[in-house]
This record gives structure tokens, sequence and C-alpha cells, in this order.
């Protein structure tokens, strides 16, 4: 169950200094839909994160719905071209537990903004996730593949922030988030086949949110640990492109490392149709051992 928003000036936006700040967007009773067996769903967090990101492009180019066009009145949308989830705390979410997120949006391009979402339940952080995004229209009808950066039409209240942290990019990179570019391997491969029905969104793209779930389904596939569980604590991907109904795509585990209670890997997504890759996921996470009833769960040395 959703909770309203509380009818204090803490849910009004603020822009200050080039920044959309709300202090409380759109709070959750956590239930169910929420939750995985290791405690807060990642996926569902994603999906919550990216509608509060849409909806706060929306506040800050002074729309009442997130509507967005160029100046043709073609419809345009907040493609996602990188996503970042630190500090991580997924497993002590129960629930009937109430989330908070504050959001604070920022400029950083023509077409690009960045979200920094902060989770938290009480005084206690869940996760900080960090969603970039740049606005995109189909230069060919029903293609995926054609998605072009474009301009939303009409005035936006944010400027270019001019300290802003340049916006993260995977061109060219050696080494990010411990792994080192020259020592990619092609230590296991998996198959998947995106559904219509899950995968993708009404925006008839490959959902950014499947492809966190897909790097889930791949290191279950090829991992099974199931007590333990492995949680996220951390995970960056970056997203390059897209893919056609009826695509599959390849996932290939590139490195891995292990560390007392922690598991690190570096995984490349794919189409099978072109072999051309769509997005990079660099994962940090730990074990923590399954409790009875509703106790939180416990972190675990590697099994």
């Amino acid at each position: 169950m959703n909770a309203g928003p509380r009818k204090d000036v803490s849910v009004r936006p603020s822009l200050a200094a080039g920044r959309l700040h709300i202090a409380s967007m759109e709070p959750v009773r956590v239930g169910m839909p929420e939750l995985c067996r290791a405690g807060l769903s990642e996926t569902w967090l994603m999906k919550a994160c990216g509608h509060r990101h849409w909806l706060a492009l929306a506040q800050a180019h002074g729309l009442s719905v997130p509507d967005f066009r160029d100046a043709n009145g073609a419809r345009l949308y907040p493609a996602f071209t990188s996503v970042r989830l630190a500090d991580g705390c997924l497993e002590n979410i129960r629930e009937d537990d109430r989330l908070e997120f504050q959001v604070t949006l920022v400029r950083i391009g023509r077409t690009r903004f960045r979200s920094i979402i902060q989770v938290r339940r009480d005084d206690e952080n869940v996760a900080r996730v960090t969603m970039e995004s740049a606005f995109v229209r189909r230069t060919i009808k029903g293609r995926n593949r054609s998605a072009a950066r474009c301009l939303v039409a009409g005035p936006c209240g944010l400027l270019s922030s001019a300290d802003a942290t340049p916006p993260l990019r995977i061109d060219g990179w050696d080494r990010l988030a411990g792994f080192c570019r020259t020592d990619r391997a092609e230590i296991a491969t998996h198959l998947i086949d995106p559904s219509p029905h899950e995968d993708f969104n009404g925006a008839d793209f490959l959902y950014f949110a499947a492809f966190q779930a897909m790097l889930d389904r791949a290191e279950w596939h090829w991992f099974h640990h199931s007590d333990p569980l492995l949680v996220t604590t951390g995970r960056q991907i970056f997203y390059t492109g897209n893919i056609e109904l009826g695509d599959q795509v390849r996932t290939t585990l590139c490195g891995i490392v292990k560390k007392g209670g922690n598991l690190s890997h570096w995984i490349e997504i794919a189409r099978s149709s072109d072999g051309e890759v769509i997005a990079l996921g660099f994962t940090q996470k730990r074990f923590v051992e399954r409790s009875a009833n509703d106790a939180p769960l416990r972190r675990s040395a590697l099994p």
C-alpha cells in the first residue's frame, strides 16, 4: 500500500542554486509488492526511483504530468544513461516499514539530468541511488535502436550546474569498481529472452530496471547461492543501447572477486542479433543468512 505525501512544507519542491530539491516524494508503506526473499526488492526500488526521477523532471520543466515534447510535438522520453546504487542495506527492510524518498535533481548538460535519491526508513539510510538520463526520441517509428537525443521544447527551471560533477561515462574506461578493462575474460555466459509483459515498459523500450533484473537472473544461474543469500550493497549500470521486441540478450561474466563475506562481479549485456554491448554492470554484494520469522537477515562469511 502506498502512503500519500505528508501534508507539510517538507513535500514542497524548492529550487535553489540550480537544484530542484524535494524533501519527501511519494513515501511508501512497504508490503509484499516491494519485498523479495532477501528484504527490499532492488528491482522494485529501481522502478520507484526511476518514477520519482521522471516526476522531478516534469516539475523542473513546469509540467503537471511528465509529457515531454520536442519543438515538433514529438514525444520525448528520459532514457537512463547510468544508474548507481550505493550504501545498500536492503536486507533490513520488512513489511510495514515506511520508506521516504529525498530527491535532488540537477542539470548536467543540454539534454542530461542527474537525480540523487536518498532512500530512508525513519532515521536509517536504506540506499543512495544516483540516476542520470538524457531525453531521446525515436527517429524511426517503432525502432528502439533509432533513439537519438533531443531537447525538450519550452523552458526548464534548471540551468546546467557549474559545480556538478561531469556525467558518468563508460567509453574509454581503464579501471572501474575494482576491475581492470584489460583483464576482461569470458568466465560464463547466459542467454535471456526478454518478455514484453515483464521487461519492456509502456514506451515499448526495454526498461532500465529490466537490465538490473537480468544481471540478477544471470548471477542466480551461475552461482545459485540460497543460504546465505547474496544481497546488493552497491551496483553501477551503464546503458549504451536497447533492443527490439523478440531480440535475445547474452550476459557475459567478465570478472569476479570473492573476499570474506563479499562478492563483486562485472557483467556485459549484449544483443544476440548483432553482438552489440547494450549495458555494463558492476555489482557489489554481501552474503546474509536467512533468519526465522521476521528477524533481520544476518551477515555471513563466504561459505
